[in-house]
C-alpha cells in the first residue's frame, strides 16, 4: 500500500501508526505524552573559497593535466548546493571570493570581466571583493586602461561599476574612501592624503575622521546573511597598497585605509547584530610573508573573538594558517584550487565550537574526479565522480572563443621548452620580452615590472592568445629620452634589495652584478649594486673600482606607462620625464616576434647576477 505524500523513509512508521490506531479502538489506552524533539543547537557553516581567479574561466594545463577554471567548479559547487544539509536549510553554505575575478586572460579581458561575472553569478557566490586588480581595465574599451581623451569615456572605473551592476552578489570594500571627504576629526578640515590615507604630516594620521567619510557607490563595506538561523557577517578588506599595483590614474582620487583599524571599526558597530564574522582579504601571505596572519592578529589583540574566520588573497600561495584560534585560508590562483572550511556554531553557546572545525586549503578542482585527499571535506557524501563542465557557463566561454578565435590563433613564436619568470631573479622570459621591448623601441634600456609578468610561456608554438596571459595588461610603452644616472641608480638599488617584498624589474641593455641577503626577510636595505655596465661595454658603476658616472649622465629608456608613474612601488621613475606615448606593449613585442619569428629557449645571459 502507497500512502500518498509521505517519504518512503516514513512510511513503515505511518502504517505502525495506522494499526496501532485500529488496535487502540479495541482496548482502553492510557494518555501518551509526546516529547517534542529538540532541534540541534550546532550550525554547521560550510564555506568555498576563491581568491586571484584572473579570468580562468577553463581549464589551465598543469603537471597534472588540464585542471581548474570556473566552468568545472560551478560544478562542484552545484553538487554540494544539492546535498540535503544545505537544500533544506539546516546547514549553511557559503561560497565567497577575496579578489582579482577577471584581469589575465584573453577571454576575460577581450569583454572586460562579463563572462566571469555572469560566471560567478552562475555559481552563485554571496560575496567577493575587488582586489587590486578590479581597477586595471579603467574606462570601457577593453584595449584602454585608462582614461585617453577621445578614445573612451572619462569614467575611470566605468568597467567595475558596470560589473558591480551586473552582479548578483555584493562588492564589497569597506576599507576604500574618496580621499576629498576624509576630515581632521573634530572639523571640516580635509587634508591632503597619499594611496593608502596617510597625510604628509605623520603626526596627524591618528586624527583622522572615517566615520563620515564617503565610500564609492558600487561597494558594501560589508553584508549581514542568515542561514540556518545563524547571522554571518561579510566583511570586504582590499589592500592598503591598492593603488600602486593597479593603473594609478583609476584610483588617484581614492584611499585605501589601514585593514586592522577599518576592520575593528566595522566589527565594533555590528556588535550583537551579526553572531559569526567573517573576513575577505586581499592580503596573503607567502613563502617568507605573513601580512594577512599579521592583520588578523591585530585583530585579535585588539578585539578578542572579533573575527572567525579570514579568506585570503593577492599573493597565490596556497596557506592555511591558525591565528590565535582563527583560521587564514588562501587557496592559490587562476582558479585552479579551492578551499572549505566547516565551522559549528553553538546557537545556545552563541560561540564556534573550535575543536569540530574542518577545513581544507588549496583543493584541487580536477575536472576527472574529486580528489581522495581530506575526502570528507572535498567529496561530502558522494564518491569521486567525473565533474562535467556547468552547462551555462561553457555556453558563455564557446560563444567568447568563437569570437576571438581569429585572434587567439595567431603564431607569435616558438619555444624549445618552457620558458619560465622569476619575481626577484633574472628569468628567460623577462630577457625575451625586455629585449624585444628595447629593439621595438629603439632605446638603451628597456624595463618591465616582474610582477606584470603574470604566468610562464608553454613548450611549443606560441599564440597569440599564451603571450596575452603573460602580459594581459594593455599598459603603454612610454620613452623616457633624458634619465639621469642619479635617478637609474635608485631604480636599480631598489629592484636589488627585494627579496619578495614586491618585485624586481626585468631589463634589457645592461649588465647588473649585486649583493643581497635574503635570510632574514622579504627586503634587504642594505642591498648593494656591484658593477653595472651597458651591453656595449661602457662601465657606469664599478664599487671595485670606485668608478661611478656622473650623476647628470642620461639614458634613453623605454619603460611602461604603469611604472613610469610610479607602479609596483618604482616612484623614482617619476623623477624622469615621459617624453612619448607608443602602442601597447604587448603588441609592440608581437610585431617585433611576427618579424623574427624567434626559437625560445629557457637559457639565462647573465644580465642580473647575485654575488
Amino acid at each position: 500500500m502507497k500512502i500518498k505524500g509521505l517519504s518512503p523513509r516514513l512510511i513503515p512508521l505511518s502504517l505502525g501508526i495506522a494499526a496501532f490506531g485500529m488496535l487502540s479502538a479495541c482496548v482502553p489506552q492510557s494518555p501518551i505524552t509526546v516529547e517534542p524533539v529538540s532541534e540541534n543547537p550546532v550550525k554547521k557553516l560550510s564555506f568555498v573559497l576563491t581568491n586571484d581567479v584572473h579570468g580562468h574561466l577553463e581549464p589551465g594545463t598543469y603537471k597534472t593535466g588540464p585542471s581548474g577554471g570556473l566552468a568545472t567548479f560551478g560544478t562542484i559547487v552545484h553538487h554540494l548546493r544539492d546535498l540535503p544539509e544545505y537544500k533544506n536549510g539546516t546547514s549553511a553554505l557559503f561560497v565567497l571570493d577575496s579578489g582579482d575575478q577577471f584581469q589575465g586572460t584573453l577571454l576575460s579581458n577581450y569583454d572586460e570581466g562579463k563572462a566571469v561575472f555572469k560566471a560567478f553569478n552562475e555559481i552563485g557566490y554571496d560575496a567577493a571583493i575587488p582586489g587590486n586588480h578590479d581597477y586595471d581595465f579603467g574606462p570601457i574599451g577593453w584595449l584602454y586602461d585608462k582614461v585617453t581623451p577621445g578614445e573612451t569615456s572619462d569614467n575611470p572605473r566605468e568597467v567595475i561599476e558596470q560589473l558591480a551592476s551586473m552582479a548578483n552578489f555584493p562588492l564589497l570594500s569597506a576599507n576604500t574612501y574618496y580621499k576629498n571627504s576624509i576630515r581632521i576629526s573634530g572639523t571640516n578640515q580635509n587634508i591632503k592624503l597619499d594611496s593608502e590615507c596617510k597625510p604628509s604630516n605623520a603626526s596627524l594620521s591618528g586624527n583622522l575622521d572615517f566615520v563620515d567619510a564617503a565610500r564609492p557607490s558600487f561597494l558594501k563595506p560589508y553584508t549581514i546573511i542568515k542561514k540556518a538561523g545563524v547571522r554571518v557577517a561579510l566583511i570586504g578588506l582590499d589592500s592598503h597598497a591598492t593603488a600602486s599595483v593597479t593603473t594609478i590614474e583609476n584610483v588617484n582620487d581614492l584611499c585605501f585605509r589601514d585593514e586592522a583599524a577599518t576592520y575593528l571599526e566595522i566589527r565594533k558597530s555590528l556588535e550583537g547584530k551579526a553572531d559569526v564574522f567573517v573576513l575577505l582579504l586581499h592580503n596573503g601571505n607567502t613563502s617568507n610573508s605573513d601580512e594577512a596572519s599579521t592583520i588578523t592578529h591585530k585583530i585579535n589583540t585588539a578585539y578578542p573573538n572579533g573575527v572567525q574566520l579570514v579568506a585570503a588573497g593577492h599573493t597565490h600561495f596556497v596557506h592555511n594558517n591558525v591565528i590565535d584560534g582563527v583560521h587564514v585560508m588562501q587557496d592559490g590562483a587562476y582558479a585552479e584550487r579551492y578551499g572549505r572550511i566547516d565551522l559549528y556554531y553553538d546557537t545556545e553557546l552563541k560561540k564556534i565550537v573550535s575543536d569540530q572545525t574542518r577545513s581544507s586549503a588549496g583543493i584541487q578542482i580536477n575536472p576527472k574526479a574529486c580528489v581522495t585527499d581530506n575526502k570528507a571535506l572535498v567529496c561530502p557524501q558522494y564518491p569521486p565522480i567525473p565533474v562535467a563542465s556547468n552547462s551555462v557557463i561553457q555556453s558563455i566561454i564557446d560563444g567568447l572563443k568563437s569570437v576571438i578565435a581569429p585572434l587567439a590563433k595567431q603564431v607569435v613564436a616558438t619555444a624549445k621548452e618552457p620558458i619560465t619568470r622569476a619575481r626577484i631573479d633574472e628569468s628567460p622570459l623577462g630577457d625575451a620580452l625586455t629585449d624585444a621591448l628595447r629593439k621595438a623601441t629603439g632605446s638603451q634600456i628597456a624595463f618591465m615590472n616582474s610582477g606584470g609578468v603574470r604566468t610562464d610561456l608553454p613548450a611549443g608554438t606560441i599564440l597569440y592568445e599564451n603571450l596575452f596571459e603573460v602580459l594581459p595588461f594593455s599598459n603603454r610603452a612610454v620613452l623616457m629620452n633624458s634619465v639621469r644616472w642619479s635617478t637609474l641608480k635608485k631604480v636599480l638599488l631598489k629592484a636589488v634589495q627585494t627579496c619578495g617584498n614586491y618585485g624586481t624589474l626585468f631589463e634589457s641593455g645592461l649588465r647588473i652584478e649585486f649583493h643581497r641577503d635574503c635570510s632574514k626577510g622579504d627586503l634587504d636595505p642594505n642591498a648593494q649594486l656591484l658593477h653595472v655596465e651597458t651591453v656595449d661595454g661602457e662601465v657606469l658603476l664599478d664599487q671595485a673600482g670606485s668608478f661611478e658616472v656622473a650623476a647628470d649622465r642620461t639614458f634613453k629608456i623605454a619603460n611602461l606607462d604603469f611604472l613610469a608613474a610610479g607602479g609596483s612601488g618604482y616612484a623614482e621613475f617619476t623623477e624622469a620625464k615621459t617624453d612619448q606615448t607608443l602602442d601597447i606593449a604587448r603588441e609592440l613585442i608581437v610585431d617585433v616576434w611576427a618579424k623574427d619569428h624567434p626559437v625560445l629557449t629557457n637559457q639565462l645571459d647573465g644580465r642580473f647576477i647575485a654575488k
